[in-house]
């Protein structure tokens, strides 16, 4: 199924490997994606983690003829296996070992005694 042209949502491509943080951006007409380096990382829809890299003149054009659901200025994190949205900071994050063990502390802490 195409994406009508008048509909608010991205026309949809093939999924791309991982292969870095070049701009993702494909015509329908053009053989291949844009490729310059990306400098806007955008979260088209949070339910299903669909997300893509875009330079900034993609993201001028995606600003004002597609709907998403969240974008943050590119960084090293954005494609690394196993990185995390983080909405409220606007970035990504790759958990590390010192996040986990002091999540697990967290939980792991007894209450306070009453008195």
């Amino acid at each position: 199924m195409t994406t009508p042209a008048d509909s608010p949502f991205v026309p949809k491509g093939q999924p791309r490997p991982l292969s870095g943080q070049t701009c993702g951006y494909k015509p329908r007409t053009a053989i291949t994606d844009c490729g310059v380096p990306g400098t806007w990382h955008v979260m088209w829809d949070r339910a299903s983690r669909d997300n893509s890299v875009t330079c900034g003149e993609h993201m001028d054009l995606i600003r004002h003829r597609w709907v998403y659901d969240d974008r943050h200025p590119i960084s090293a994190d954005c494609t690394m296996l196993g990185a995390l949205w983080e909405y409220d900071n606007q970035r990504c994050a790759v958990p590390g070992e010192g996040d986990h063990e002091h999540a697990a502390a967290v939980l792991t802490t007894p209450a306070p005694a009453a008195g």
